[in-house]
């Protein structure tokens, strides 16, 4: 997505919520910021509510990323075209620099997905091979975050 969470307005109630002072004065964002309590949970939303019908019968998503799949070239034209037309209704927009289309193998959310299936991502497996046991509560906490 281009910015995908500045693509959210902020409701005109709580415009004032996200109110910041400077030393040029008070300003207030119309925007979303992704760094707000509920920022995450209000684009996964938008997106959801975007692609709905699509969402696993050939694509689905994360926050800002999409993935998309077909059986053939044809009807993966087809599938990008109906994605494309569903988030330009939903008035969100890709950044073309981040597409990749027709991809025979991608990585998404820390898999591996090839016409073999979904694997774990080979070097997500070799830092957690390669994780030093860990001697704290903290160093437990990071591993499972790391898994």
């Amino acid at each position: 997505m281009t910015n995908s969470f500045f693509q959210t307005r902020v409701h005109p109630d709580n415009i004032h919520l996200t109110a910041v002072t400077t030393l040029l004065g008070l300003y207030e964002w119309l925007a979303m910021l992704m760094g707000l309590r509920n920022s995450l949970a209000i684009h996964q939303r938008r997106m959801t509510a975007a692609l709905r019908e699509h969402l696993s019968k050939f694509c689905h998503i994360y926050l800002d990323d999409i993935i998309i799949w077909s059986n053939n070239v044809a009807e993966h034209a087809k599938h990008i075209d109906m994605v494309m037309n569903s988030l330009c209704k939903a008035r969100l927009y890709c950044n073309p620099n981040k597409c990749k289309f027709f991809q025979k193998e991608v990585d998404f959310l820390g898999h591996h997905i090839s016409e073999r299936g979904v694997e774990p991502n080979s070097s997500k497996v070799d830092k957690i091979m390669q994780w030093p046991t860990p001697k704290s509560a903290t160093d437990v906490r990071a591993f499972l975050g790391l898994v």
